[in-house]
Order: structure tokens, then C-alpha cells, then sequence
């Protein structure tokens, strides 16, 4: 199956206890709320069970998607859960690269870091330090 991580792509191949990402053979297994992959462990809070999807690993937020239609095309950043922004790392008129940090939601008592999908200029911020937000609000808008 080909599956999408913060607009990464990666095709993966589940067999038993065996995994195949990209090519790479891993080894597998499979817990309650963390799983193996080689020597790695990953710690899994499997947030919201949407297309996309959210999931905390090792307490990072990760968006996850199996559809790739129209998702490198959106130009605002959406609170993928309800919670509270407790840190705001960018300014009206910022350049951000993909990947980068743009703030910190904390849900749950857990910190996550919310990084942007693409790579642009930021157009509008629509929240600020210590703000409350719901799912789906609008956090920032690119150029």
C-alpha cells in the first residue's frame, strides 16, 4: 500500500512479522501502543480515525493519509484535535520549509509539534499563544 506521512510517501508491505518500506526489510512487532520496526521503537497514540488521520509518534504529530488527491494543494494548516497553542513559532510573512515547526498544540497533556506540509510563506496566522482551538479550526493560511 502506498501511504503518505506529512507529505512523504512510502510504499509498505506488511507480511507476518515482517515489514517492507521503501524496499528496506524490517522486522515487526506489534503492541498495544507501540510497535518495533528493526531496533527502533515507536510510541503510537492513534488520535483521530479520519482521512487524513493523526497519530503521535514518540510524542511528534504526524498527519497520515492513504488518498493523495488535493492534499499538497492546501494552503491553510487545520488543528488536526481540539487543544490549546502554547507556543507560536512563526510571523505574518515567515518563509517556511516543509517539515518545519510552526507550533505547539498541547491536547491531552501531551505537547505536539505542528509542522507545515509544504513549503511557502505565511499569509495569515489565526490563532495566537494560549488560545483554545477545536478540531478543524484554521491555524494558518500560506500565500
Amino acid at each position: 500500500m502506498k501511504v503518505k506521512v506529512n507529505d512523504n510517501e512510502y510504499d509498505i508491505e506488511i507480511v507476518g512479522e515482517k515489514v517492507l518500506v521503501n524496499n528496506i526489510n524490517f522486522d515487526l512487532k506489534r503492541y498495544k501502543d507501540k510497535i518495533k520496526l528493526g531496533n527502533d521503537t515507536f510510541y503510537l497514540d492513534f488520535v483521530e480515525d479520519t482521512e487524513p488521520s493523526l497519530m503521535i509518534i514518540n510524542g511528534v504529530s504526524y498527519v497520515v493519509s492513504k488518498d493523495f488527491s488535493n492534499y499538497g494543494l492546501e494552503k491553510e494548516i487545520r488543528a488536526p484535535i481540539n487543544g490549546k497553542i502554547t507556543d507560536l513559532l512563526v510571523n505574518i510573512n515567515d518563509r517556511i520549509e516543509k517539515d518545519q515547526t510552526i507550533l505547539v498544540l498541547e491536547a491531552m497533556k501531551m505537547e505536539n509539534q505542528i509542522k507545515s506540509h509544504l513549503k511557502g510563506v505565511i499569509e495569515k496566522i489565526y490563532v495566537s499563544k494560549d488560545q483554545l482551538v477545536k478540531k478543524g479550526d484554521i491555524l494558518v493560511k500560506f500565500e
